[in-house]
């Protein structure tokens, strides 16, 4: 008997504003819009109907359901049964123990939530999971869960079994037992060992006669070092005094500076005093220049001059004085005539005044011989009076520049003087007194060189003392065993490691007896005998029994390891029933039913794939969005076939077809219909115009068997 929905009862909460109560059809179609409650409705339904917890239900993400309500159901017993979120077992539940042996996770198989049509709880290419296909096909869950087991460890799987020997990883908890218990076997077989050979007290002695040796060369060698030391001191305070008395290195940059700046201050003089010397020289000139400008005044004032003429200043007035008089009786037109004139006359002895002719010289020959030595002693041509003016103020500039460099040039002299002479005593008295100033540059750079080479030897016997490690004590050490091939740091660090390996090697040996004893009392189980022969025999006895439970966790090991590779084996041949069960008739009929194009669905190593008539392959995971879906729903279909032995139950639909074209829609709500016809139940939810419109067309072939219902639409702020 198929189980079916008879109706639904649901109060408002959450988006949905108004109860419902509805008898649901062998088709029944939800119509509601966005925020209407659709989904909310859908989730309902799964709650009543399902478990939904992660570990035994549908995995789904839900959200919590405050609104109370019923679902019935038929089919289950002998009178319809209500069912609610609260009320138990639920329909997985109550398959639970069917002999047919359904799956925990049928909710998937008989719901499509949101639309998601694939049959995983997680987005996967093939939208199947291979638990899923396990679970239906294969045995394969069972051997997952004997392979889960607490009492057969997975790092068992990885083992290698060889010449009869087991290994594996270090994971592996009997592995690590069995370690530890090899382990303590080769303690005891140590400590056996050691009791044995007893350790020989022979060595104890030759151990200290070699230590006792090596002490006393090493005393020696420090003695030699702390003479060595003694030594370097004296020469470090010897050139120390050496260097202090030598100036420092600031003191010769100073004075190699000094040397430079009076050697530039002199070219700076010496340049000066030949600027002053030329421009001296020119006295000369300017005496010259200044009697032959008393000449040129003689010669042309010795010219007469041509006086000029007042009688046009005297006309141009007359005539101004008969204009005034016509514009008084207002005669304009002689106004006019006589202004003219008047101007005319003014501007002709203007004229006149202006441009009378320079006198010449009435001695041209005394004239040529001042422009001829003007052009010698001046280079450039005489010219007039003024040039001759211009170039004796010239000269008078100079000899006042002359002046003051002569002036500049006294202190200059004198402060050159004393600098040399300060200078020379400075490096005389660094050396030779009788070093003369050609010499300055070889003296300065000696004693930098010197003190150099001081400071550097300072520096070396500095650091031989530093790496010494020993401080002097003051004494002084004249005699000859003090010599420099006395101290050898090679030979001393060699014999210093020498002892302290013949003093550990003394420690070891004088320690391992104890030691011996000690661990044979921890190890053994007789922890009170102080004998060496009872603890002997304790740890033959104590080793007897860890070879025992060696041999014990070995034998466990390898019927781990063998468990597995049976199991493994058994793997491989669930695989082929998995290939065989997607193939087989509930399959391909339920995939050529929702898609024609397919007639099967088969397994390879790089996913699901579906097969047409042609027996060619392709893969689900490149199907069209539209062609998966219908992929996905026969699948689904198939597998409840098979999971309820071929029984009709219901589908609920939650707008599985929302993602296929306007053509696919109809072939896939014609598939509906065909489903219904061969006796299940679907309730499809759509907020899709079309997706209704072509459920209505269809299902008129059902007649009263197709319910439309509409879920009431948000009341807007305008009803409120």
């Amino acid at each position: 008997m198929s189980v079916r929905i008879d109706r639904i009862e649901m109060k408002a909460g959450g988006p949905l504003e108004h109860a419902l109560d509805w008898s649901c059809g062998d088709l029944t179609l939800a119509y509601g819009g966005n925020e209407t409650g659709k989904s909310y409705l859908v989730e309902f339904l799964v709650r009543c109907l399902f478990r939904t917890g992660a570990r035994l239900g549908s995995g789904w993400t839900l959200r919590d359901i405050p609104a109370g309500g019923s679902i019935t159901v038929s089919g289950l017993e002998d009178e319809p049964l209500k069912m609610s979120i609260s009320k138990r077992p639920k329909l997985d539940e109550r398959w639970e123990d069917d002999p047919r042996g359904l799956p925990n996770d049928l909710c998937r198989l008989l719901v499509v939530s949101q639309g998601h049509t694939r049959l995983s709880t997680v987005e996967t290419p093939d939208g199947i999971e291979d638990d899923m296909l396990r679970q239906f096909f294969s045995g394969e869950q069972l051997i997952e869960s004997i392979r889960n087991s607490r009492a057969l460890p997975k790092s068992a799987n990885s083992a290698t079994f060889e010449s009869g020997t087991i290994s594996g990883s270090g994971q592996w908890s009997d592995k690590g037992e069995r370690e530890k218990i090899l382990d303590a076997i080769e303690q005891a077989e140590e400590l056996i060992e050691r009791f044995n050979d007893q350790v020989s007290h022979g060595a104890i002695a030759s151990l200290t006669a070699r230590r006792d040796r090596l002490t006393l060369e090493l005393q020696q060698l420090q003695a030699d070092r702390q003479h060595h030391a003694n030594r370097l001191e004296q020469q470090l305070d010897e050139h120390s005094r050496q260097l202090d008395a030598l100036p420092s290195i600031s003191e010769i940059e100073t004075a190699s500076a000094d040397l430079r700046t009076l050697r530039a201050n002199r070219v700076a003089i010496a340049t000066k005093q030949e600027h002053q010397a030329q421009l001296a020289e020119q006295q000369a000139d300017l005496e010259w220049a200044t009697t032959a400008l008393g000449h040129y005044d003689r010669i042309v004032t010795s010219r007469p001059q041509t006086a000029s003429t007042p009688w046009l200043a005297i006309a141009a007035g007359g005539v101004a004085t008969a204009a005034l008089g016509a514009g008084l009786f207002s005669q304009r037109l002689a106004l006019g005539l006589l202004a003219l004139v008047a101007a005319a006359l003014a501007a002709t002895h203007l004229w006149n005044t202006r441009n009378r002719e320079t006198p010449q010289p009435d001695d041209p020959v005394e004239f040529e011989r001042i422009d001829a030595e003007f052009q010698r002693r001046f280079d450039q041509p005489l010219g007039d009076r003024a040039s001759l003016e211009q170039q004796i103020e010239t000269l008078k500039t100079l000899g006042n520049t002359a002046d003051v460099l002569a002036s500049q040039l006294g202190p200059e002299l004198a402060e050159s003087r004393a600098e040399t002479d300060r200078i020379s005593r400075l490096v005389s008295g660094w050396g030779n007194p009788d070093t003369t100033e050609a010499e300055w540059d070889e003296q300065i750079e000696s004693v930098r060189l010197q003190h150099q080479q001081l400071e550097k030897l300072v520096q070396e016997l500095r650091s031989e003392l530093d790496r010494l490690g020993v401080a002097p004590n003051g004494e002084a050490d004249d005699t000859a065993d003090s010599a420099e091939s006395d101290w050898d740091p090679e030979n001393y660090r060699q014999v210093e490691e020498q002892h302290a390996d013949a003093e550990a090697e003394l420690n070891c040996e004088t320690q391992d007896q104890a030691r011996l004893l000690d661990d044979a009392r921890r190890s053994a189980s007789v922890t009170n005998e102080t004998e060496w022969e009872p603890l002997l025999e304790a740890l033959e006895q104590d080793l007897a029994e860890l070879k025992k439970n060696y041999r014990t966790v070995t034998a466990r090991m390898i019927a781990q390891f063998a468990v597995h590779q049976v199991l493994d084996q058994a793997s491989q041949e669930d695989a082929t029933m998995i290939q065989d069960g997607l193939q087989g008739a509930a399959i391909g009929e339920s995939i050529r039913l929702m898609c024609p194009r397919y007639r099967g669905l088969r397994r390879t190593d790089q996913g699901l794939v579906v097969v047409d008539a042609d027996d060619n392959e392709f893969a689900v995971q490149d199907l069209s969005t539209g062609a998966r879906e219908q992929v996905f729903l026969g699948a689904r279909l198939g597998f409840a076939r098979k999971a309820l032995d071929d029984q009709t139950s219901f589908l609920i639909l939650d707008d599985a077809f929302q993602h296929s074209d306007w053509s696919r829609r109809k072939l896939l709500v014609d598939k509906v219909v065909m489903l219904v016809q061969a006796g299940w139940q679907v309730l499809y939810f759509t907020m899709d115009d079309h997706i209704r419109r072509l459920f209505d067309t269809a299902g008129k072939q059902l007649a009263d068997r197709y319910i439309s219902l509409a879920l009431p639409p948000l009341d807007s702020p305008d009803d409120q």
